[in-house]
């Protein structure tokens, strides 16, 4: 029988969960599976896309493949330049080769499509579909509270506990240097056209912004978000969103109307102190996937502690010879995903 190439539907939703638990293994109860982070993630309004954001492959009307579309249309060189991060994509091992036809149909649909890390499999796989590696995001921490973290994190034998409760103690004294008395971050409840200063030709390939699609990601049910205004004086001049994972807050978005190190580290430093000031924060977690991001979060006392491969498929080179693509959290599902095995990062 053909495969039916489709978006699916709230209806769907049993069907999928079934397949993504049954490819990565998962327990039933597992947080990537929760009904509500899925029905938000694929079917609410908010990012730039027509219809849900859940493609599949039917066969004999049973889900064969699976793959979640994250929107994150690029802002280059005076050009809008379409692209898609990809989730959730599993297929059915006794259907070998439907998840790779699946996201072949899905890069049609773009002039662009980036994949950030994935299992060993994946990244075999991505290079035949033609993606290439074009850099690496970067992941990096700061510990806030390390007696906090030591107590909450999973046991792990007295000897090695007390070890990194002795290394992060000295990282967590690590400065996070000074800020400027004009510069300042507030609190917001939703954001506003008044709220946003995107640089309007950035040096790098930017991910969009919009108040709608920052609010829709302050109304994700998977964990606490927080949105915060950078203003410098009387003007804004950037934001950043926040999300709590348990004892991990991650700097999940940030923008600054700037193209220096010395305005981005500032920024950075206004976002690490506003996270450490949650007192459930343990560490701060934050990803760099360009140099003046990776400056910017060593300046703020932030050490690296992993990275992975970005892949992109360019078809159409339009981002031939470009810098690297600027990604932060929700850019794809970073922002939440978690391992209660491995809460922390230090």
């Amino acid at each position: 029988m053909a495969l039916h190439f489709y978006q699916t539907a709230p209806a769907d939703l049993d069907a999928v969960r079934a397949l993504l638990r049954e490819v990565f293994e998962a327990a039933p109860d597992a947080a990537f599976l929760n009904e509500g982070l899925l029905r938000w993630k694929y079917f609410m309004p908010g990012p730039q896309w027509e219809g849900p954001r859940s493609y599949a492959l039917k066969q004999d009307e049973l889900i064969k493949a699976h793959c979640g579309v994250w929107p994150m249309n690029l802002n280059f060189a005076g050009r809008q330049i379409t692209c898609l991060c990809f989730v959730d994509w599993a297929s059915d091992r006794r259907l070998p080769g439907a998840g790779v036809l699946l996201k072949k149909k899905l890069m049609k649909l773009v002039d662009t499509a980036v994949v950030v890390g994935g299992t060993a499999d994946t990244r075999a796989v991505v290079p035949k579909i033609g993606f290439a590696p074009v850099g690496e995001v970067v992941s990096l921490a700061r510990v806030v509270r390390p007696w906090q973290q030591f107590r909450t994190r999973p046991a792990e034998g007295a000897g090695k506990g007390a070890a990194r409760l002795l290394r992060n103690t000295t990282w967590s004294l690590a400065s996070v240097g000074e800020i400027p008395p004009e510069w300042s971050a507030h609190r917001v409840p939703s954001f506003d056209d008044q709220d946003l200063a995107e640089v309007p030709s950035p040096a790098h390939p930017t991910p969009w912004r919009s108040p709608a699609y920052l609010n829709y990601w302050l109304d994700s049910p998977a964990v606490a978000m927080a949105g915060f205004v950078i203003a410098k004086g009387q003007a804004n001049c950037g934001h950043f969103l926040l999300s709590q994972v348990g004892g991990q807050t991650r700097i999940a978005d940030i923008r600054l109307r700037s193209e220096t190190v010395a305005d981005w580290t500032i920024a950075y430093r206004l976002a690490t102190k506003m996270a450490a000031g949650f007192p459930e924060t343990c560490e701060i977690l934050a990803l760099a996937s360009t140099p003046l991001a990776l400056q910017g979060l060593i300046a703020s006392g932030f050490r690296q502690r992993g990275s992975a491969p970005l892949f992109l498929a360019d078809p159409q080179k339009k981002l031939a010879g470009a810098p690297q693509i600027f990604l932060n959290m929700i850019d794809g599902d970073a922002a939440y995903l978690s391992d209660p095995l491995y809460p922390f990062a230090t």
